[in-house]
This record gives structure tokens, sequence and C-alpha cells, in this order.
């Protein structure tokens, strides 16, 4: 592949991240105010029509979508349907457990800084290596887990304020943090979802996947604000701007990211993309005027790393001097930024982690 491809492929890789960062804050905008389901309805339908447009446009240049056989469902050979069928299922399944994570992801949002809880979008990898083998028999490398620890060791680093009141503080505090908790288990559900994905297209293709995708969010979402009687109206009348901001760049996003795939390995793009936590710790400061800035942009940075050695091809000795020199900046920025006792003792704790 020439170099200029390459190019092409790493701006479609660098937009997916930048229009990821600056979905999430459009949908943090959304839901300061906003409630959930209401929000998401609207998102998820903005985000549809996008996906449905470019399908459109697909199809009018000559790509007519087709689903093609996908083996067994769940790989148990006494369980083989036709190809839409078995399509079907796998594309509920997902659309189903998807709405649940958004769910999860958004309310994160609403009850956590930006700045603090997405950062843990990051153990997504780490969660991959158990569901990973389980789904797709596929078992990381050594050097693979050195990413792993390095995760854990920057989410700890979040919450390195908390060790004046003890040294279990940070740990304890991840699990009285709700918006880290859910982006947890917004994690594990990614965890599972990634390789039905993964299936999915393989059996259609991204853009047919993408819009089909869309649409059954907005079926169960469109459902599920019938069933709470939300007001839907509401949102779209109080904060129109963004929530089709939020909505249009969610689906720019993933087109951007299934589009880099065709110039580029995919490695390359999710590394990229998982760049975005850095810029998503500044918004945060700079637009809702979060604190703390400088512990969470080192944490960010050293998870970030993390992530890079899981997804990046690297011997373990690589890996591990990447590693060593991310803990030893850590420790050095961490101590160069440290603050009196007095502001960081048990009584002086930031109350957004109490």
């Amino acid at each position: 592949m020439n170099e200029s491809l390459s190019s092409l492929g790493l701006l479609m890789a660098g937009a997916t991240s930048i229009s990821n960062v600056i979905k999430d804050v459009g949908a943090k905008k959304v839901l300061d105010h906003q409630e959930v389901i209401a929000s998401t309805f609207w998102i998820r339908i903005f985000a549809a029509v996008i996906f449905t447009g470019a399908l459109l446009v697909r199809a009018l240049t000559g790509t007519i979508p087709e689903v093609r056989g996908g083996g067994a469902l769940f790989g148990i050979a006494t369980w083989q349907l036709a190809p839409i069928p078995t399509w079907l299922i796998y594309l509920s399944i997902e659309v189903v457990l998807v709405a649940c994570s958004t769910i999860l992801f958004f309310r994160a949002l609403q009850v956590s800084p930006i700045s603090l809880c997405m950062p843990y979008i990051s153990f997504t990898p780490v969660f991959l290596i158990a569901t990973g083998y389980v789904m797709l028999g596929e078992l990381p490398a050594a050097q693979k887990l050195i990413g792993v620890v390095l995760i854990f060791i920057g989410s700890i680093a979040m919450h390195r304020q908390l060790f004046a009141a003890g040294w279990l503080e940070p740990i304890k505090a991840v699990w009285r943090e709700r918006g880290c908790f859910y982006m947890l288990l917004v994690g594990f559900i990614n965890s599972i979802t990634n390789p039905i994905d993964k299936k999915l297209v393989g059996m259609t293709d991204a853009f047919t996947q993408a819009c089909a995708f869309g649409v059954g969010m907005v079926v169960f979402f469109s459902l599920l604000a019938f069933a709470r009687r939300a007001d839907t109206r509401t949102v779209i009348r109080a904060v129109p701007g963004w929530t089709v901001l939020a909505g249009t760049l969610e689906a720019v996003a993933l087109l951007f990211q299934l589009s880099s795939h065709y110039y580029i390995d995919v490695v390359i793009t999710i590394s990229v993309k998982r760049a975005g936590i850095i810029l998503t710790v500044l918004l945060g400061w700079l637009i809702f005027k979060e604190r703390d800035i400088c512990d969470k942009l080192i944490a960010a940075s050293v998870m970030l790393i993390g992530v890079l050695i899981i997804y990046l091809p690297l011997t373990f000795n690589q890996g591990f001097m990447i590693a060593a020199a991310a803990i030893a900046g850590m420790a050095v920025a961490l101590y160069i930024t440290r603050r009196p006792a007095a502001v960081v003792s048990g009584a002086e704790v930031d109350p957004i982690l109490r």
C-alpha cells in the first residue's frame, strides 16, 4: 500500500477520534439537564439518518447490500440457519447489548465529570482478553498483559489524591464513583459486542451493518421511550443543537472508522481513536470546568499507553521498556504536581469523588 493511501487512512482515523470526542461533549451537554432515555432516543435518530443516507448513496452508485452465510449460530454445529435469520439473531443480540451499554454510558456522563469517567473506556481491551478467548479463541501474548497492568495503574492514578486517606482508597473510589463503575460495565459489554459486530460485518458489509444497527437502535429506544412515557419533545426543544451534533457525530465517527479500515490496519485505527482520551480530559477541563486536570491528564496518558501496548505488535521487551518508561514518567509527573498534605487530607478530598 502506498504512502498516500496510508496517510489518508491515518487522517480518517484521526477524524474518528476527534468526532468521537466532540460527540461525547455534545452528549454531556444534552444529558446535563435531560433524561437519559429521551436524550438517547433523539441522538440515535439523527445517527440513523446519517447511516441510512450513506447506505442509500452506495445503493445509488450500484453497491447493493447482501447477506452472506455466517456459519453455525454461535459456532454450534447443530444450529445451522439460513443467512438472513442468522444475521437477524446476531443483530438483535447486539442491538440489545449496545442499547444497555449506551444507557449506562450516558448515565455515567450525567453523574460524573467527563474527564474522570471517560478514561475507563480503556478497560474494553482488558475485558476483551477474556471474551476474545471465549468467543473467538484468541489469547494475547504475554507482552499484551503488560498493557493491562498499565491501564490498571493509570486507573489508580486517577484517584491519587485519595492515597492520603489510605492505600486502598483509590480502588474504593472506583466503586464509589458511579460514573466510573458504569463505564467499566460499558467496557465489559463492548468486549462482548465487538466479536459479534465482527461476525455481522463479515456477513454483510460495514455500511449495511451500520444502517441496520442504527435502525435497530432507533426501534429499541422508541419502544423504551413509549414504555416509560418519556417526554421526548422536551429534549429536542431544549437543546436541539447539541442533540443534532451528538447524533450526527456518532454516525460520522463510525463511518470514518469503517472507511479507514480500507487503508490502514484496524489496530492502528483503534489506537488513534483511543488517543481521544487525552482530548476528552482536556475538554472536560476547558468546557465543563472540571478540576484536578493534572491528575486526570497524567492518568489518562498512562492508560492510553497501556491501550497502545495491547493493540500494537510489540515484543515483550519493547512493551516492558515502554511500560517502565511510562510508569517512571508518571511517578515524576505526580511528584512534580504534588500538593501539600493539607490539601489532600481525608477531610479535603475532592467532593466529586465522595
